[in-house]
């Protein structure tokens, strides 16, 4: 079971993507523009999104690549446009899979559910440390800790980057994406918060997350002392 974004400006194909999935117990959030779509993932957890590539005022490539600055789930790419350059440009923009229209709702679900089988491979596992972004779960030792949405992202980053330093614009590009609002020093508020939270479990963040003065933050293999 997946929560599948799905976004196309036409309200008969949500509904019947919609009604091809909800069977298989998918929970479906239907938006009809790139706008919408792009708010909707910055405030609610998405393991899928299927992208409608012609749509007015911002088209599915655009919004794959923006969804990409902001989020690493799997993309497919829904149009009725079945040419290779279609294809290749869709993973030149970061989407994962094509499914061309008139849709048929086998290849939709096997499509779905292959990527999805991807993603519950990719448990992450870090000295005791369990991270499931699908499950949207993080335990140490099997207890379970209780994180805001941005620092479950922010310790998701960091994990996926192991041993290499992120820069806070890094940060907080790929966590906000282009939002002028946000200041670089933001990070390091949600920082202190995810470390004081890891510590109360029990696990030892103070070994592993180091800060690299004037720079940004790394996460650390544990290091063997002589």
């Amino acid at each position: 079971m997946a929560r599948i974004l799905i976004v196309d400006d036409e309200p008969r194909m949500l509904q019947l993507m919609k009604l091809y999935l909800t069977p298989y117990g998918h929970t479906c959030h239907l938006v009809d523009s790139a706008q919408k779509a792009l708010k909707l993932v910055r405030s609610v957890p998405i393991d899928l999104a299927l992208l409608d590539v012609m749509m007015p005022e911002m088209d599915g490539w655009t919004l794959c690549q923006k969804i990409r600055q902001i989020a690493d789930f799997p993309i497919i790419m829904v149009t009725a446009r079945n040419q290779k350059e279609d294809i290749l440009r869709g993973h030149e923009v970061g989407a994962d899979d094509y499914v061309a229209k008139p849709i048929h709702e086998g290849e939709l679900l096997a499509r779905i559910e292959l990527l999805i089988g991807r993603i519950k491979q990719e448990e992450e596992t870090f000295h005791g440390l369990s991270y499931d972004a699908a499950a949207y779960r993080c335990e140490f030792n099997q207890q379970k800790i209780l994180l805001t949405k941005t620092e479950f992202q922010l310790l998701g980053k960091l994990l996926a980057s192991k041993n290499r330093i992120l820069s806070r614009e890094q940060l907080v590009l790929s966590l906000w994406g282009d939002d002028q609002s946000i200041e670089p020093r933001t990070i390091d508020s949600h920082i202190r918060h995810l470390r004081e939270k890891l510590r109360r479990a029990g696990f030892p963040i103070d070994v592993h997350l180091e800060t690299v003065r004037g720079v940004g933050y790394r996460l650390l293999e544990a290091t063997t002392e002589n």
